[in-house]
Parts: C-alpha cells; structure tokens; sequence
C-alpha cells in the first residue's frame, strides 16, 4: 500500500483598524528599576469590529481614511482589552504577577446541542463564549485546571463563563529566565476558535540580559505573528422539505447590538456541531456537516456558511502587530492550497551599521515558519524566552525571488528552512546589524509544505537601511540563565518516556470532528492523569510522528506546560547543546529527543500539540508533577494504548552530550 497524506486521505458596521487598535500594545521596553513588588494587570474579553482590506489598493484606503464598502470586508473579532494583539506584559524576576480576567464575551448558543448531541464530549468544540488563560513559557505554577495550583487528578478544567471573572495570582520565580512570552486562552473546546480570532498578547520579562550593553544600547521591534481565520455570517434560512433550516446568527451573539445589519460580516462563531468540510461535501453543494450520532452519518447542511475546521477556512488573514501583510481565500479547485494575495508588510528603519533587537512570535493558530532576514546575519539570542550564554550567529540564506506563492513542480526548493525555525508558539529574539547598504530588505516566512495546507511564501515586515551611518557593537558573551543552567547531563535521566502523536481519517473516537488526533493512541480524557513525574526529576522523552501508515500525515508542534526542555537531538542528529525550548516542531516521519528537570512547582498540568484545532479535538494530554514518594493516583490506571517507557537512566546510559537509545517495550 502507498503512503498516503492527510490531504489525500481527506480528498475522496462602525469599525477601526487592526493597526489603528493595536498602535500601543508594543511600544519600547527597557528594563529600568524593578517596579512594585505586585504587577497588577487587567483583561476583558469581548468582540470589536474591524475592517480588513480585500486587496493592496483596499489596504492603502484603510491606511488614508479615504476607504469605501468595496475596499473592505466588515469583522468581528475577538480580543483582550480591545486590541490584536493584546497589550504586552512586563514582568520582573521575584514580582507578584496578578491578572484579573473579565469575560465580556456573549453567551454561545450552541451548549444545549453539544449535551444532547455530542453528549458533552469535551473534544467536540463547544462552550465558545467560555474562556481561560495561558501564560505560555512562563516558568509558575500549574494554571489550568481549578482550583489554580490543584493536584487533583480529577480536577476540572478552569471556566470563565461569559459574565464571569477570575483572578489568577502567580509568584514569579527570582531566578525565572528573561526574554519573550505570551499569554492566549486554554480552555478546551475554545481555544482555538478565540485565539484566531485575536485573542492572544505578548509577555516580556525583564532581567539580566536587558542590561548588556550592547543589547541595552538596542531599539526592540517586537513582530508579532497571528492568523485570523473567517468565515461568512451564517444567514436565517427556513426550513424546506429535506433542508434544515437555521436561525442564522444573530448580531448579539458577536457583540453586536441587536438589529445591526450583519449580512456582510465575517466572523469565526461556528454552529454547535457543525464541521466546515476543507474538500467540501460529495455529491452536495454545501461545504459544512454535522454529524447524526442516530445514522453515523455527517449530514451535509447547505444553510451554513461556516463551521469549525481543522483545515483551511474561507478567509485567513496574517498580522503583524495586528497589521494584515498576508490574505488567503480557500481555493474550491485545490482545496489544500489556499488563494495567495501578499499585501503591504509593516516596514521598519534602521541606519547603516544600527544595531536592532527584534523579539518575534509564532502566534499562528497553526502555521509552521521558516524565517529569513534578507541580507542580514541574524544574530540570534534566545528561542522561547531563554538566552543563550552566547550569540549564535546566523549567515543569511537565499530568498526565492519571485516568491514562491504555489506549491512548485519541483518541491525540493522548500527544503531552504531559513536561519531559525518557528513552529506556532515558537519565540525567537535576535540582533540585526544593518549592512551598509541602503535598501529594503525583508524579513519572510519562506514557503513549506510540512502541513496539511501548503504555506506559501510571506514577506512578514520590511527593514529600510538609509540615513547616516551608526556606529553600534554586537555582543558576544551573554548572562547564563541560571534556572536552566547547568545542562542535564544524561547520566542524570531517572525516566525515559515516549509520545507517539498521530491522526486517523476517517474518525472512529471523535466522529462529531470526523477526524482523530491522537497522542499514544488516545484522546484527550480531562479527568485522567496519563503521566506521573516527581518534582526535581530528570527525564527523557522521545516524540515521535511516524509514516502516513501510522498517522504521520504532517509535522505537530509539542509544548508542555510549567517547564521548559533542551532539544537533545533530531532524527539522530544532536542540536547545538543548550537549545532550550517550551515548544518543538516534529516533522512528519521524525523522532525529536528531549530533557527536562520539573524543577519548583507541582500540580495538574497537560502537554498538547500547539496546532490549536489538533489540541481543542483530542492532542492533548494531563500529567501530575507530585513529591517524590507520594503514591501514583488512581486516575493513572487509564492508561495509554501505547504505554510509554518507564525505565530508569541506569538501564539506558549514553555518552554524555549524546541521545540515549531508543527502548522499545513487547
């Protein structure tokens, strides 16, 4: 049998601007004196109107004022205190962080369905006006699930109804590392459906390494990277002889006051149940279908505009500080390779010799990025908001030009993976030292074809070189993170541990979705523990993605929650020690080889692939960071299909600095 990819197995009113919203939510940071002993910060919920252009010229009117109707589509996003994205944090090493979150967000009306027809099963998305909050990357105590802290294997998930508010309250460690994190929501059902809507912001945390000279010395230019996934406002059709009919959407479920015209709006507020098919329907005109547990069959449902998807949508947007720089349309004739229009990028100045700390976040719903800076040695500092002891210094790589929009004949071109590499959630902080020539030089996302969907080449920002010359220095050595220094040494590892991710067309566990994500061959159980690991303990895990004949149809990016991990090695080949990370991309056919300490904190807490549909369906799963010698909880005996290796680093050494063999249990 050939192996098949996921693509082929599935073929068979009043308004502002994002960029006028978001102006002030990354202004310059310097680290300065420590503030108060307690940051207090505030978050609200809620829809805002926008305008995003349909074309270059469209784009240029929003940016005069000088835009009619035709130059725009009407949406409704969702956001934090009203800007994509949401205001940056700054946060000091020994604070009190306090956030007190408000949800404003309508109530959604789909719960009564998703209890009688999908029988609660929260891996079927639902509970969309429901929210909670992430702080990812940050090193503190567990957050999910409540009470904030718990150790209860069974408990619930945190849930911030709409109307409701939450204070959450962390004691940041004095020692935490420095550099960029970000903050989005994590409630399971409606994570992904809020975060590309916008709903996600930008954490910086202040210490040591800001005050190198040399980096003190540096303008930060923050580049913030969302997708914003739309669909057409659902129209109220009447029900017709062998037709369902639908209310439509009304204007007060997306934050409208009611009898607002929304004929014209897009919004992403899918019906309780309703899946919008990538490939669309066989046989049928309509592109959605809910699935009827009585006939186990999905119903196709030609009233519905759209729906939840795990593919493509009928309208994606990319930002850049919430500045649109890249539009797609689904493309009816080839579904997995959406309709490319690149519009404006924000553009940047530098002088010739200036020195630029740019602090960049992957905060896609779920597009993997190679990144280049045309030109330019990037001088790279930190992945994931841990710096290295020293600057790596990366040598500029070729930019296809004309840029490759369409997947190409021949696909070995997009094997160029850039200078770094981010996977959705992956940060990256890195100098850039303008060349002496004046010009524009573009800082992109080079084409990829790891995913489901193609990815086309993007130019995410401009940096213009002109004016008179600078004369700045570049460092070198660079403040040890000591939280994550010394590096495990494998003779420490007391666990190994292997997570097998895959997916399963057509869906048997989740067929509401129609498609199984899975991890170790399950879905995700929020009253389970799957994994039990000491506080202070050392391990090893082993990722994996097989071939398409074992669920491997694209890459998955791991992110595990409290602690960070060093990337040991991929596909055999060792990575540079201390490449510290809170998030990795596994490609398909791969095995990424990690270690982390579980160092300070205990609690609930989950692991998950931050393809955020994947996560809100199933790619997720719970572990208990407990005392050394507590019992293992009962809630552990659900074991995975799969059962992951338990075995001690006596039984496994290896040389130091190298991966540790792969063991395998009968």
């Amino acid at each position: 049998m050939n192996d098949l990819s996921r693509r082929e197995l599935l073929a068979g009113t009043a308004a502002t601007s994002l960029t006028a919203a978001s102006t002030s939510a990354f202004a310059q940071q310097s680290a300065g004196a420590p503030p108060q002993k307690e940051n207090v910060v505030n978050l609200d919920c809620s829809f805002i109107s926008v305008k995003l252009p349909v074309s270059v010229e469209g784009q240029k009117a929003l940016k005069a004022n000088t835009a009619t109707p035709s130059d725009f589509i009407p949406c409704q996003l969702r956001a934090y205190n009203k800007t994509i994205p949401g205001p940056l944090m700054t946060v000091y090493p020994g604070q009190t962080l306090i956030i007190n979150v408000k949800n404003s967000l309508p109530p959604y009306p789909g719960n009564e369905a998703w209890e009688k027809q999908a029988k609660g099963d929260h891996n079927v998305p639902h509970h969309l006006g429901s929210t909670n909050l992430h702080l990812h990357g940050m090193d503190i105590i567990p957050h999910l699930f409540d009470p904030i802290g718990t150790s209860n294997p069974t408990a619930p998930m945190i849930e911030i109804p709409p109307g409701g508010s939450l204070q959450y309250k962390f004691e940041i460690p004095k020692n935490h590392p420095c550099g960029l994190d970000w903050y989005h929501p994590h409630h399971h059902g409606s994570t992904a459906v809020q975060a590309v809507s916008g709903m996600a912001g930008g954490i910086v945390v202040m210490g040591p390494i800001d005050d190198v000279p040399a980096i003190k010395a540096a303008k930060n230019i923050y580049l913030v990277v969302q997708d914003i996934g739309l669909f057409p406002v659902d129209p109220p059709v009447p029900a017709q002889p062998g037709v369902p009919g639908s209310p439509g959407t009304t204007p007060q479920e997306i934050g409208l006051p009611a009898g607002t015209d929304i004929s014209n709006v897009w919004v992403y507020e899918p019906k309780q149940n309703a899946i919008w098919q990538t490939f669309g329907v066989p046989n049928s005109t309509a592109q959605v279908t809910i699935y009827d547990p009585t006939t186990k069959q999905a119903v196709p449902q030609p009233q519905l505009k759209g729906g939840f998807t795990t593919g493509d949508y009928a309208l994606r947007y990319y930002l850049c500080n919430g500045e649109p720089f890249y539009k797609e349309t689904h493309n009816a004739k080839s579904p997995t390779d959406p309709i490319p229009l690149p519009l404006i990028p924000p553009r940047f100045t530098m002088a010739p010799g200036e020195v630029v700390r740019f602090r960049m976040l992957n905060g896609c719903s779920d597009n993997y990025m190679p990144i280049a800076v045309e030109g330019h040695t990037m001088h790279l500092l930190a992945l994931d908001g841990v710096n290295f002891p020293a600057v790596r210094p990366l040598a500029p790589v070729p930019i296809p030009e004309p840029p490759i929009l369409t997947p190409p004949s021949n696909p070995d071109v997009l094997k160029n993976e850039g200078q770094i590499q981010l996977a959705p959630a992956n940060r990256a902080e890195f100098l850039i030292k303008a060349i002496d020539k004046p010009g524009t030089y573009k800082i992109v996302q080079l084409a990829q074809n790891q995913q489901f969907l193609f990815s086309a080449q993007k130019t995410i920002a401009e940096i213009e070189v002109t004016g008179t010359s600078k004369i700045m220095a570049l460092p070198t050595a660079l403040p040890v993170p000591s939280r994550e220094y010394p590096l495990i040494k494998p003779s420490e590892v007391q666990v190994m541990r292997t997570i097998f991710f895959a997916d399963q067309f057509p869906g048997s566990v989740n067929p509401f979705v129609g498609i199984d994500f899975l991890l170790n061959g399950q879905q995700y159980d929020v009253t389970a523990i799957n994994y039990a690991v000491n506080v202070t303990g050392v391990e090893e895990w082993h990722l994996i993605v097989g071939d398409s004949q074992h669920g491997g149809t694209e890459g998955h990016p791991f992110h595990i929650h409290v602690n960070s991990f060093e990337v040991i090695s991929v596909n055999g080949k060792a990575l540079e020690p201390g490449t510290i990370k809170d998030t990795i991309w596994i490609p398909a056919e791969s095995k990424v080889v990690i270690r982390m300490k579980f160092k300070e904190f205990i609690g609930k807490s989950v692991f998950h692939c931050h393809i955020l549909p994947h996560e809100d369906t199933g790619m997720m799963q719970n572990f208990l960071i407990k005392k050394p010698g507590e019992p293992v909880p009962v809630a552990l005996n659900r074991a995975p299909m799969m059962a992951p290796n338990r075995l001690t680093a006596e039984a496994s050494h290896a040389p130091d600095g190298a991966p540790a063999p792969m063991h395998h249990m009968k």
